[in-house]
Formats: C-alpha cells, sequence, structure tokens
C-alpha cells in the first residue's frame, strides 16, 4: 500500500477504501483464511452493499486500526512466521546439504590448488631451462 493513488487503476483505488471500512478482512487474509485476490473477486462480483461484508466491520463502524498495533501485529506475525519455519526443517536434510556444499567447497579448492601448483611449477622449470635468466639478489 505505498504506491501512489495516481498509479493504481480506480477499481483497485475502490476496493482499497472498502478494506479501510472493513478492517477484519486483513485478519483473514494474515491467517491464511482467504487471499485478498479472493475478496477482491468476491467485492468485486457481490458489490460492497451484500450482507457478507457485515461480519468484517468492527461494531458496524467505520474504524481504521491503530498504526502503532499493527506494526505491532506484523512483528508477531513474523515472529510466528519463523518459529514454524523453524518447526518445519528437517535437521537431517540441513546436514545432508551442509557435508554437498562443503564436498564440492574441497573440490573447487583442489582445483584451484592444482592450477597454482602447476603455475608455479612452469615458473620454476622457465627459470632453470633459460641461460639467461638471473635472479636479483
Amino acid at each position: 500500500m505505498t504506491t501512489v493513488k495516481g498509479d493504481l487503476h480506480p477499481s483497485i483505488q475502490k476496493f482499497k477504501e472498502f478494506v479501510r471500512q472493513h478492517p477484519k478482512m486483513v485478519h483473514d487474509v494474515r491467517n491464511g483464511k482467504k487471499s485478498w485476490q479472493q475478496f477482491y473477486e468476491e467485492w468485486y462480483l457481490l458489490g460492497e452493499q451484500d450482507g457478507v461484508w457485515n461480519r468484517y466491520k468492527v461494531n458496524g463502524e467505520i474504524v481504521p486500526p491503530p498504526v502503532q498495533e499493527e506494526s505491532e501485529e506484523k512483528l508477531g506475525d513474523f515472529m510466528g512466521q519463523m518459529v514454524s519455519f523453524f518447526k518445519k526443517i528437517d535437521v537431517e536434510q540441513v546436514q545432508q546439504h551442509l557435508a554437498n556444499m562443503t564436498t564440492a567447497i574441497g573440490s573447487v579448492q583442489q582445483v584451484i590448488q592444482q592450477f597454482q601448483g602447476d603455475q608455479t611449477t612452469k615458473q620454476q622449470r622457465n627459470s632453470e631451462n633459460n641461460p639467461f635468466f638471473f635472479q636479483k639478489d
């Protein structure tokens, strides 16, 4: 919702205003019950006057949510998402991926060492075979 109103399609501007009048819609989206796309399609098909929308008003009044509570709620949602993410992690898979990465990094290091080793041996051979090679003191 950081875009300028002039940049949005008029129907989207109307829908955003409708959402401000029905703040409980935000909770359903954050809880995963519905998506904004689903709400928009219902709003577009049913219209603003349908009785379905009454449950999304706060006591039948048009009250925008306070900004401070929204930021605290976002932080709580973020922490909840992080906890659920860590619960879903399979430790054995992570360990296997780390082992694969370690093996790959070791292989790359070996290739780099081989190329560096070839360059130093070539320089030594060239210096030994060149009769005009003089080392600096």
